[in-house]
């Protein structure tokens, strides 16, 4: 008798320990290089550019520190397929950026598609009623000293090199084909291209920019790295094209949810990043589609 109840408090004081709560589940490791205070820098100055407003940046103006939750996610993937998938949140902003290590094989095309870091794969506001994901880790960085860096670096920019510019022109020509030049006056096709390209982000696969002539901002984004040949050479590119001015509306409200639409403050953000801090690219006549120069004849 006196082993039993011995046995029955060892179990009782045991038994806690091996039970767990939502608060105790496992955090699953997070790779070190999202843990990084430059990549988590980085992350941020991509949202101070592209998605953050005034309100959000008085939001946290007094915050001694900014914290981050950063979460492995359970993605279910294709046999063979070995990409990592984070989701880096915060909650003083009420942001979620899901980020994508892509590590898989195209067998059509024979190529390797390996990131050379987590890339940007999804930016979304959340709203108050948002519960946050179980087996978050927390971290805390200094919020003086990142406000300073994003002030120090605002005007900081990146841009693709010579050969990838080069890429960079062909996929433009080969993208506004008749179809879509035919919208704009032919004497606007008819000048010499001009385009803005905005700076490239470290963290994102993706490349923004600002065709003059036919008033038309473009978004392209890859899962394969922008500077890798193969990218290119399998146009393995998605285009997304913007009218700035038929596409754009004040709220995304108007718009019953189509996604072919931008907000004037995101397509603001768009020229800001192309127009003021961008790169002008000008393609001359000569290079232009042989369709275009029948046209001008």
């Amino acid at each position: 008798m006196k082993k039993l109840i011995i046995l029955i408090l060892a179990v009782m004081f045991l038994l806690p320990c091996g039970l767990l709560n939502a608060e105790d589940v496992p955090v699953k490791k997070v790779p070190q290089e999202v843990l990084e205070k430059s990549y988590l820098y980085e992350l941020t100055r991509h949202l101070y550019r592209w998605y953050l407003d005034e309100i959000d940046i008085e939001r946290i103006s007094d915050h001694k520190n900014m914290v981050f939750k950063i979460r492995v996610m359970d993605v279910k993937l294709d046999e063979g397929d070995k990409s990592q998938y984070v989701e880096v949140l915060y909650p003083e902003l009420k942001l979620s950026i899901k980020l994508k290590k892509s590590d898989y094989r195209i067998e059509e095309l024979k190529i390797d598609v390996k990131s050379n870091g987590f890339k940007i794969n999804n930016v979304a506001r959340y709203g108050n009623d948002f519960e946050m994901p179980e087996g978050c880790m927390t971290v805390d960085l200094d919020m003086q000293e990142m406000k300073d860096y994003l002030f120090k670096t605002r005007h900081d920019a990146g841009f693709p090199s010579p050969e990838l510019y080069a890429r960079i022109k062909k996929a433009f020509r080969d993208e506004f084909k008749d179809e879509l030049l035919k919208k704009i006056p032919a004497a606007n096709v008819k000048k010499e291209w001009v385009t803005f390209v905005a700076p490239l982000s470290p963290v994102a696969n993706e490349f923004w920019a600002f065709w003059e002539n036919g008033k038309f901002l473009v978004r392209c984004t890859s899962d394969i790295d922008l500077t890798n040949s193969e990218v290119w050479e399998h146009e393995s590119l998605s285009f997304k094209v913007y009218d700035v001015l038929n596409q754009v509306v004040v709220s995304l409200e108007e718009t019953q949810g189509a996604n072919s639409f931008m907000t004037r403050a995101q397509i603001g953000r768009a020229l800001y990043n192309c127009v003021v801090l961008g790169d002008r690219l000008i393609v001359p006549p000569q290079l232009l589609p042989p369709a275009q120069e029948e046209n001008k004849k």
